[in-house]
């Protein structure tokens, strides 16, 4: 048995600290719960962080209720975030040909541990992604990966004794500053444009991180799906490329692309617009990650609990 299997972050009713522990209820859909008002309960883990001792981790008796819920892993200790661009079959590929003529080395680019948000926040459409009228805020589901350990010069056989946990992202993206250049960085790195949570999940229940359902819903309807599965590079693979010549501190947050189906690849394009409800949603104990919209400068509510 691991010591534990799914952990969330929170203020404690309680006292009002801040908490890493696991539900009491360990198969609940956390996201789902929290947004329709549950009480949820959670065993704390014996540190404050995971990342504190995160080989050694483990419950201790005490127990605290969810007042709000947080983000799983602490912005302050996360460091530079890695993603993958381009990282999936696209329709009409063959699945064959299109892994063996994937690209040589990973599609990487990089987000500030500022564009880190939570469950239940708000995706901002800062002033500036809105010049001209259009802002073309987009969607992307994504798997997330958490490094246990500092990793260099690992091989994928190796990489999975360095993983500490699988959590779901959402790589908020804005296509209009994304496309000007052929950088991507400035259209993927505002504040709070990376949602993750709402739990970190034990690998221990995702021993084959290839075989994850992913899906994305937006006021509603399902506008994304597909199975990592289709990964280009695998996770594995990804872990010991990232690896090679750099080290990897233990907390690293790697997001691994997204299936088919963003905003910008509908026709028409489906932008996300102000008060739109984001539920982006996983298999294997991942359970949704759900975000407002909120344009900034807009005075109309929306329904984020902050």
């Amino acid at each position: 048995m691991p010591p534990w299997t799914r952990l969330i972050r929170f203020v404690a009713a309680e006292d009002h600290q801040i908490y890493t522990g696991q539900p009491l209820d360990d198969s609940l859909d956390i996201g789902q719960a929290y947004s329709s008002g549950q009480p949820i309960k959670a065993r704390l883990l014996s540190a404050p962080s995971l990342l504190d001792d995160p080989l050694h981790a483990t419950l201790s008796d005490q127990v605290r209720t969810v007042k709000a819920l947080l983000p799983p892993l602490d912005p302050q200790r996360v460091g530079t975030i890695r993603a993958l661009g381009a990282n999936f079959v696209q329709p009409g590929q063959n699945e064959v040909e299109a892994k063996k003529n994937r690209p040589p080395i990973p599609i990487l680019f990089y987000k500030p541990a500022t564009a880190l948000g939570g469950p239940e926040g708000e995706i901002v459409v800062p002033l500036v992604a809105r010049e001209g009228g259009v802002d073309q805020a987009d969607y992307e589901v994504e798997l997330g990966v958490v490094l246990s350990r500092p990793t260099k010069d690992i091989t994928a056989s190796e990489a999975s004794a360095h993983i500490l946990a699988y959590t779901l992202t959402n790589d908020v993206s804005f296509r209009k500053r994304m496309f000007a250049v052929p950088q991507w960085g400035l259209g993927k790195s505002f504040d709070g444009s990376l949602p993750i949570g709402p739990v970190l999940v034990h690998p221990s229940l995702i021993p084959n991180p290839e075989d994850v359902r992913l899906k994305t819903e937006v006021n509603g309807k399902t506008v994304q799906e597909g199975s990592t599965s289709q990964h280009l590079w695998k996770v594995f693979e990804t872990v010991a490329q990232l690896s090679q010549g750099t080290t990897l501190p233990a907390g690293t947050l790697i997001s691994m692309g997204t299936p088919p189906g963003e905003g910008f690849k509908q026709n028409p394009p489906r932008w996300l617009k102000h008060g739109d409800l984001v539920v982006v949603s996983g298999d294997k104990g991942l359970g949704s990650l759900r975000n407002w919209v909120r344009e900034e400068g807009v005075q109309t509510a929306v329904k984020a609990k902050l």
